[in-house]
């Protein structure tokens, strides 16, 4: 099975940004250093948005990107308990549904 790429937009309450990274740091690393740890996830990472067209006045946006070893890697992690616990404690912070995408390599280049 081909490695499988996902985006999500998180629009996150601007004020209580600083509050959703101490969740994640505390909560959902863990799973993904766990994850990426037994080759279930290829690369992970959470990135704060310096500018998104996609963001609201109020609203700070942040990158997820995840290459997951496979499909079912991903139904794995979503699947998880732990995630979901984490997810429902994190959607507080959400004042709109967040954005995904998911679909497969068409074409990469790489420094090095």
């Amino acid at each position: 099975m081909a490695r499988e790429y996902t985006t999500i937009v998180l629009h996150i309450a601007a004020d209580r940004a600083g509050e959703f990274e101490r969740l994640f740091e505390q909560d959902e690393l863990k799973r993904w250093e766990d994850y990426t740890a037994r080759g279930r996830f290829v690369e992970a990472r959470l990135i704060r948005c310096r500018y998104s067209a996609l963001q609201s006045d109020g609203i700070q946006d942040y990158v997820l990107q995840v290459v997951t070893a496979d499909e079912r890697a991903h139904h794995e992690h979503d699947d998880d308990p732990g995630f979901k616990e984490y997810d429902e404690r994190a959607e507080a912070f959400q004042p709109e549904e967040p954005t995904v995408t998911f679909g497969d390599l068409v074409f990469e280049r790489r420094m090095g």
